[in-house]
Parts: C-alpha cells; structure tokens; sequence
C-alpha cells in the first residue's frame, strides 16, 4: 500500500464535466482542521481553464474567514485563467451578509436559497 492509496479525508467534493467545475462544500467543512488548505488542493487537482465554476453550499451553514480566504483563491486563479465569475449556489443567508459586509458580493454569482 503507498500513500497515494490512503482515502484523503476532505470536506469537500469535487466534480467536472463538460467546462463546469463544481465543488459541493459538506457539512462538515468547519470540523477541525479538515477545512485547511482546501482551495489549494482545488486548484491543484483541477487547474482548469474551466467555463464555469459552481460552488454548492447547500449542505452546510455559516463557514468561517478560512472559507472565504480559500473563496478568493478561488475567485483569482479561476477568474484569471479566463473562467466566468463563481457561482455560490443556495449559501447560507449569513454568509450573503458577510460577503456583503466585507464587499465581496459583487465578484460572484449567488442563487439564493
């Protein structure tokens, strides 16, 4: 057994199927320490270009400043590479405030829940 064969255990799925990346945030996404570094590993594994770049928090509620940091990591090297602006699918209404608070809603796509 080599280290690639150990199941990473991360807070997050990812999906990309025809230009669209999505990424589902689990409920679990503030747990610990399983949240660290997790739009690195994103970006990593799926540098893109991308068409479009989903992000669904419908499973899970109010995510801390380490969600957002990794939102923005997101946001540039998506946006840079030439992908639309993320689509925040369904997040929760205190997290529409605080990207409203810190004005960052603007730079993305939000569908209401």
């Amino acid at each position: 057994m080599s280290i690639s064969d150990i199941p990473q255990l991360r807070p997050f799925d990812v999906s990309a199927k025809d230009g669209i990346l999505t990424v589902t945030i689990r409920k679990e996404f503030d747990f610990g320490a399983l949240h660290q570094d997790w739009s690195h590993v994103i970006i990593t594994m799926n540098p893109g270009p991308f068409e479009q770049i989903c992000i669904d928090m419908t499973l899970c509620g109010l995510v801390s400043s380490t969600f957002f940091a990794g939102l923005m990591q997101l946001h540039f090297h998506y946006t840079g590479v030439g992908s639309r602006p993320l689509t925040l699918i369904h997040p929760d209404p205190r997290v529409v405030r605080n990207l409203a608070v810190m004005r960052m809603q603007p730079m993305f796509v939000i569908i209401d829940r």
